[in-house]
């Protein structure tokens, strides 16, 4: 059964400079001239997605070595829920539902090959838009065990949404927003993003291999997938950063209008575009970035979503 559209409510609200903003809340000293734009979206007005697990080398013949399925649809679908309720997504196109499973890192590697014509480097699983497919392998405890293989799977399910709604967009986005989809659950009907503690440990470790935050968010695609493979902590500070983002409902708001921008085509380079959506520009997001890494990165713990 379909349910009727619920409203998600968001205000729009325009600062003392004229500037407009959006968000889940104004801040107090807008709140007088504050607009509520009320949003249709379907939480529940599409059918679950029936997730087609492939086992693929040597696990073909292991069935006591399989994954659990009815937990893999649940991830899934969460993170799929999650872009259309937190994000209001409106979704035309499924998501890929093949997730090609393989025994070890070996048999990963020559799959990817074979079917992409490239070695996955540095990768626990990866997404593969020509065939709109996923292909992960079964973690070893010293990469997490298999526990690690079901977060990469809502990783690489992340990279699949995007690349259905924007083909265009910059790797620290999209790789930035996959990290949070690793830790997303729901609990009591709320989306909860519990902190990513291995990236939080890796951008503390490395901080002086550390990019400017315009800066970062400027590299192009090349240049950011080369300085991960040779070391940098690319990784980690996208997910650090869109972390705090989401953190803050003005972040919020700058992430959703962000990726609306892509998904609508808008070519602009990511410099212009934060100076656009975020509250203070491109100072203020520095700034912030700045302060939250002098305080260790240590609060939140979580971000609780409605």
């Amino acid at each position: 059964m379909l349910s009727p559209p619920t409203a998600a409510q968001i205000y729009k609200w325009v600062d003392e400079n004229g500037k407009v903003h959006f968000g889940d809340k104004p801040r107090q000293q807008n709140a007088r001239n504050a607009e509520k734009i009320t949003l249709k979206t379907t939480p529940s007005g599409w059918q679950p997605l029936m997730i087609k697990v492939l086992y693929q080398g040597s696990l073909a013949q292991q069935p006591q070595h399989h994954l659990d399925q009815p937990r893999i649809q649940r991830d899934v679908n969460r993170v799929y829920r999650f872009y259309d309720q937190v994000l209001y997504f409106d979704f035309y196109k499924k998501l890929p539902v093949k997730i090609h499973v393989l025994s070890n890192e070996a048999e990963y590697h020559q799959y990817v090959q074979q079917i992409s014509g490239e070695r996955p480097l540095n990768s626990l699983g990866v997404y593969l838009p020509a065939s709109h497919e996923i292909a992960v392998f079964i973690h070893p405890e010293s990469h997490g065990g298999v526990s690690s293989t079901y977060r990469t799977i809502k990783h690489e399910a992340s990279h699949a949404i995007l690349h259905s709604l924007a083909e265009r967009m910059p790797n620290w986005l999209n790789e930035g927003m996959a990290e949070q989809m690793e830790t997303l659950e729901q609990q009591q009907g709320q989306f909860v993003i519990a902190r990513h503690n291995a990236n939080r440990r890796q951008v503390l470790r490395r901080r002086e291999q550390l990019l400017a935050a315009d800066t970062f968010i400027e590299i192009d695609s090349r240049s950011w997938r080369h300085g991960l493979n040779n070391g940098r902590p690319n990784q980690a500070m996208a997910g650090q950063l869109v972390y705090l983002a989401l953190s803050k409902s003005y972040g919020r708001s700058f992430i959703t209008r962000l990726l609306q921008d892509y998904k609508r085509g808008v070519n602009l380079r990511s410099f212009y575009l934060l100076n656009q959506h975020y509250i203070g520009g491109v100072s203020a997001f520095k700034l912030h970035w700045q302060q939250w890494l002098s305080e260790d990165m240590a609060r939140p713990v979580q971000i609780i979503l409605p």
